[in-house]
């Protein structure tokens, strides 16, 4: 009798333990610690490609063969672009699109907000997380204009995708990599790979961000290669900071049994994400 007794209370505890710690994801809260992530998430992106393994390696090749192929059509899809203006296409691109590059900062305080507001610590951490990509992919994204110093195409005459002035050169010039584009995807990746269950928000997301580097094509802003490089730095900065924000969230699932004379648990660890998550493009 007594240990059945004991079975039930045992039972009662761990199935109390099971449902306060069904959503035990630590998220990222804005305090020191999350500042303090900006150095060490930003350092272990730099120094990530000497991790790489034989997969990433063939990722990065693949991304960097579709920035060349895109650098040999510079010139016709920007022609492409110029011939094919219409009222409509350029009221999305005005309205929607180039908005959600150009605004990133807006819409991420304005989804942190909401979560604080709505005690949704999922939301807001997120959105965190998604400040970080943010900021993390425009600096790098800065550091290779500032580098490279690449014309858009409307800078010249006659449009030259081949011109590019490198360091110490002009401000002006500014065009590699499209940080529209870049801002755009690593804001979209970050939250379509939280809500990765909820099919809507990753197709929104990533909608809109396409839109935004299409846009960037059609308002004759940037060249194909400066959006295909963009994107592909957005995309894996947010893959990147999503991770690194998962990184080390295990969790303990208690599942309580009781028989007539016996009592039993079982103890199963779930590890949200690899201990080393590595970059791919």
């Amino acid at each position: 009798m007594n240990k059945l007794i004991l079975g039930i209370l045992f039972s009662l505890v761990a199935l109390n333990t099971f449902a306060i710690g069904n959503d035990t994801v630590q998220y990222p809260e804005l305090n020191k610690t999350y500042i303090k992530s900006y150095w060490y998430d930003s350092k272990n992106f730099v120094v990530s490609p000497a991790k790489w393994r034989t997969k990433q390696w063939i990722e990065f090749g693949v991304v960097a063969g579709a920035g060349v192929l895109a650098y040999t059509q510079d010139e016709k899809i920007q022609k492409y672009f110029v011939a094919h203006q219409s009222e409509t296409a350029g009221n999305l691109s005005k309205y929607v699109f180039e908005p959600f590059g150009r605004f990133s900062p807006v819409i991420i305080g304005g989804l942190y907000l909401g979560g604080r507001l709505a005690k949704d610590n999922r939301l807001a951490g997120t959105s965190l997380t998604a400040a970080k990509a943010f900021i993390v992919s425009s600096v790098c994204a800065g550091i290779v204009k500032q580098i490279t110093h690449r014309h858009r195409p409307y800078q010249d005459d006659i449009p030259d995708h081949a011109n590019w002035d490198g360091p110490f050169s002009s401000i002006e010039y500014t065009s590699f990599p499209s940080g529209h584009s870049t801002a755009a995807f690593s804001m979209a990746t970050v939250y379509a790979m939280e809500y990765s269950s909820t099919i809507w928000v990753p197709v929104l997301a990533y909608t809109l961000a396409a839109g935004t580097a299409v846009s960037r094509l059609y308002d004759n802003d940037h060249w194909a290669s400066d959006v295909v490089i963009g994107s592909a730095l957005g995309f894996v900065t947010g893959r990147f900071m999503w991770k690194q924000s998962r990184k080390g969230n295990n969790r303990v699932v208690i599942l309580p049994s009781a028989g007539t004379h016996t009592a039993s648990v079982t103890f199963i660890l779930n590890l949200a994400e690899p201990k080393k998550p590595k970059v791919c493009f």
